[in-house]
C-alpha cells in the first residue's frame, strides 16, 4: 500500500483549497449578515404613550428624547415640563 501523495494530487489540492475556502467564509459571513439592518417602520395606526403620563398618540405628535440608548417618548406637554 502506498501512501504517499503524487505530486498531480496535492497540486490540485492546493489549486482548489482557496476557492473552496473563500466559497466557505463567504456563505458564512452571508449567512451572518443577511437580516443585519433590517429595521421595519411602524405599521400604521400604531400610537406610542407618553413615558411620563402615559398618554397615547400617533409617533409624529410624541417628542424623542434618547436616555443611555434608549428611546422614551413624551406628549407635547410633558416634554415641555420634563
Amino acid at each position: 500500500m502506498d501512501s504517499t501523495i503524487s505530486a498531480e494530487q496535492l497540486g490540485r489540492f492546493f489549486a482548489t483549497a482557496p476557492l473552496v475556502l473563500g466559497v466557505v467564509i463567504y456563505a458564512i459571513a452571508f449567512i451572518a449578515k443577511r437580516n443585519e439592518g433590517m429595521e421595519t417602520a411602524p405599521s400604521l395606526g400604531t400610537t406610542y404613550a407618553c413615558a411620563q403620563c402615559g398618554k397615547r398618540s400617533v409617533r409624529e405628535h410624541m417628542v424623542p428624547q434618547a436616555h443611555a440608548g434608549a428611546v422614551s417618548y413624551y406628549c407635547a406637554k410633558c416634554a415641555g415640563a420634563h
